[in-house]
């Protein structure tokens, strides 16, 4: 009996820690398809000549950049966790959620990754990248940030939504940390929703267990 409720308190140690780490993390939502990343759906460079491709890194997988770009990726995860409100981070996106009519506090990031460019013969540097992304939560879309070389945050003025919610589509003059910017209001589902219910169905089962072990024990007494 003593080893079932220790077993019990530990149980629900962990989930109240766990409680905790997903609490912090309200300005993130989860991708609800499980996918680590957006995926490309086009990419056209502005020479024609151009044979370089896009490579989309998850913050997840940050690791597998070069130091630069994991120091800004590192920035960018830092300041959208940090901040109380994400209109904090740019003043374009302040004035794009007020013109939206959207509550600052509702506003969360549903992916952050970095997106560079690979295999080209041509150029050492590029100048505009056209750019269609699969990504999930769009139908809570409302900006797009990215971060610039010098670590600022920027909104992407042209991002918008097409097909009919199903892809992002965007241009930019240079690449590196992006933040996909949700309406994470009582309509879209948070990181941290679907552990609620993880939580609450442990608790039953503890609940249960604890109630089987006392009812064994009473009817051996």
């Amino acid at each position: 009996m003593k080893k079932v409720l220790a077993i019990c308190l530990m149980v629900l140690l962990v989930m109240s820690l766990s409680v905790n780490v997903f609490a912090t993390s309200d300005e993130f939502v989860a991708s609800p398809s499980g996918t680590p990343a957006p995926t490309v759906v086009s990419f056209e460079p502005s020479d024609e000549d151009c044979t370089a491709k896009i490579v989309i890194t998850p913050h997840a997988e940050k690791d597998e950049l070069p130091e630069t770009l994991q120091t800004l990726m590192d920035k960018a995860y830092k300041e959208i966790s940090e901040a109380s409100d994400l209109t904090e981070l740019n003043e374009a996106l302040a004035k794009l959620v007020e013109e939206m009519g959207v509550a600052g506090e509702d506003l969360a990031v549903s992916d952050l990754f970095d997106i560079h460019v690979t295999d080209c013969d041509f150029h050492d540097g590029h100048v505009d990248f056209d750019i269609v992304l699969d990504a999930d939560m769009l139908k809570h879309f409302v900006g797009l940030l990215h971060m610039n070389k010098d670590g600022e945050w920027e909104l992407v003025e042209d991002a918008k939504v097409v097909n009919n919610g199903e892809h992002l589509q965007f241009s930019v003059e240079t690449l590196s940390p992006f933040a996909i910017v949700v309406d994470a209001g009582e309509d879209a589902p948070k990181d941290n929703c679907c552990w609620h219910w993880i939580i609450i169905a442990i608790l039953i089962i503890v609940i249960v267990a604890l109630i089987l072990c006392l009812a064994k024990r009473k009817k051996k007494d």
